[in-house]
């Protein structure tokens, strides 16, 4: 059924934004039935992690552009507080907002929403303080959850086609994504977010990774009944999205074989995620099961499709084209600049201020984002399936119009003159906040193309690769004392305004860019900032 690409994309057409969708939408927030932040296991055990560990140290842009580590016989090994340390700063409570109703807590890694669809479980072989097994790791008191005992990687390593970088990893984490707490506000369109707010937690796994300078790399190409199995899902609220290899070595450990018979245990108790219960909305999962693979062999084909992604030249008139400019960090920076501190001074910015910002921070974004993301589906920076257009409003030695990014040339390509502010807030479904930032940009992907090649699978590829973009971008524009937010769009408009040069693309996700009108309080290390007790027994 992967192959039948229809699915995708009449999935992708029943959801685009548009004037009138959006003015006739009769969707409203039902406040009572939101769902709650954190997944709460009812009767299994968990166990605390360590809630003080280091802070990433390396330099933002330099850990955010996937610069590889390099290996020496002083790097520490894996244990269970540098893997605490990774999933505080992809994933963990940064923030304690106080209002009338309740708290709410925000977290390292942004969320469309704020609604943190996303879920982390760790698949590992026995590390120091931790011993091997399969476990749920809840931001919220800062704890993993037992699944199952043993060393189940290479049950997890057959399952993404005999994949060597899981079985040469200590540690493996997986990505899920609950549909019903995205879909309460976003409805059937919240697939495509399941993947944006996946990808923009694997951009913060990735720099803090390479700050730790450690190897790790993502994959989406797995059995996905099988996976879903091993984690104990219930597969009709909560499914796989990706994978992350952590601690990738560097020599082959001893072979493991996976259990001839793998204990079918049952789905877990946990709290319900609503007072009143979950809507379904079919679309999300007729899309979602028709991108399925169902055999080590599919799984490796689909992988090996990368090679129909190598960049190629586009021949559109351009009105001139401009070199970026990479200004590399000096090894004398301030700690400000530490990655550890830029993740817990990054948020959302609700107010820009029509400040200009400089071509050498728009440079270091585009430098820092487009690099560095190793998808099992991606060989080489340059066979990405997304590409980089951006409405440029006020940055100092850049004419203000819309651009496309030349990888290939390292360079911006102007495709149009004064384009009005207005232009890039009415993309952004009418958001004055999109016309006051200094940059917005647009991440699209030729989608026919992409499905040829990897099938309706390609959908969750090009959205979750768009998403760790958009991570980086975040993380980027924060390292250099700027803001970032992401937003929504009318689809067809947004081609239209890009076209000729965009006239076969599908936006992905779209990211603006600007000086901030107000100073933000930096986040903290809330680790463990809820007891067991209160997450079992608080409201919704």
């Amino acid at each position: 059924m992967n192959r039948e690409i229809r699915y995708a994309l009449e999935y992708h057409e029943a959801t685009k934004h548009s004037e009138i969708s959006v003015q006739l939408s009769r969707h409203y927030l039902d406040w009572e039935n939101k769902p709650r932040a954190f997944k709460i296991y009812t009767k299994l055990p968990s166990i605390p992690l360590p809630k003080h560990f280091c802070k990433p140290s390396l330099d933002a842009i330099t850990s955010v552009s996937g610069i590889k580590p390099v290996r020496s016989t002083t790097t520490p090994i894996l244990d269970i507080k540098k893997l605490a340390e990774i999933l505080f700063f992809s994933a963990g409570t940064t923030r304690e907002m106080k209002y009338p109703f309740g708290n709410y807590y925000m977290r390292a890694a942004s969320a469309t929403g704020a609604l943190y669809p996303i879920e982390l479980y760790v698949v590992c072989k026995d590390i120091p303080g931790l011993r091997s097994g399969i476990y749920h790791f809840c931001p919220g008191d800062f704890t993993l959850t037992e699944l199952r005992i043993g060393d189940y990687r290479a049950e997890l390593s057959s399952a993404a086609g005999d994949n060597g970088n899981i079985m040469a990893s200590p540690v493996t984490i997986v990505l899920t994504s609950f549909a019903w707490r995205n879909a309460w506000k976003y409805q059937s369109r919240s697939y495509r977010h399941w993947f944006w707010d996946a990808g923009v937690i694997a951009a913060n796994l990735l720099a803090t990774c390479i700050s730790n300078s450690v190897h790790s790399c993502l994959i989406m190409g797995f059995i996905d009944n099988i996976v879903n199995h091993l984690l104990r899902l219930d597969d009709k609220t909560e499914s796989s999205v990706a994978m992350a290899a952590i601690d990738i070595g560097l020599s082959k450990e001893p072979e493991i074989k996976a259990k001839e018979m793998m204990p079918s245990l049952p789905t877990p108790e946990v709290l319900p995620l609503s007072k009143k219960g979950e809507i379904e909305y079919p679309e999300i999962w007729k899309i979602h099961h028709a991108s399925y693979l169902h055999s080590i062999q599919e799984v490796k084909d689909w992988a090996n499709s990368a090679t129909a992604f190598k960049k190629r030249d586009l021949n559109t008139a351009i009105l001139y084209s401009q070199p970026i400019r990479y200004e590399e960090l000096s090894s004398s920076a301030p700690p400000s600049t530490s990655l550890g501190e830029v993740i817990l001074r990054r948020g959302s910015s609700r107010r820009f201020t029509r400040t200009s910002i400089s071509f050498t921070q728009l440079s270091n974004i585009l430098y820092s984002s487009t690099r560095g993301i190793p998808l099992d589906f991606i060989k080489e920076d340059q066979d990405s399936t997304v590409d980089v257009y951006m409405i440029v409003n006020d940055i100092n030695g850049l004419q203000r119009g819309s651009y496309f990014f030349n990888r290939s040339t390292n360079s911006l390509e102007q495709l149009g003159i004064n384009v009005s502010r207005d232009m890039s807030g009415y993309l952004c479904l009418g958001q004055a906040l999109f016309s006051d930032a200094s940059v917005v940009f647009f991440l699209m992907t030729d989608l026919q193309s992409v499905l040829k090649a990897l099938g309706n699978r390609g959908y969750r590829a090009s959205q979750l690769e768009a998403g760790v973009i958009a991570g980086k971008i975040y993380l980027s524009a924060y390292a250099q004392g700027i803001g970032a937010s992401g937003s929504t769009f009318y689809d067809d408009a947004v081609t239209e305004f890009f076209s000729p040069h965009a006239k076969d693309k599908s936006t992905m996700i779209v990211i603006g860019v600007g000086v901030p009108g107000y100073k933000a309080r930096p986040g903290k290390i809330l680790a463990g900032i809820l007891s067991k007790n209160q997450l079992l027994t608080g409201g919704f």
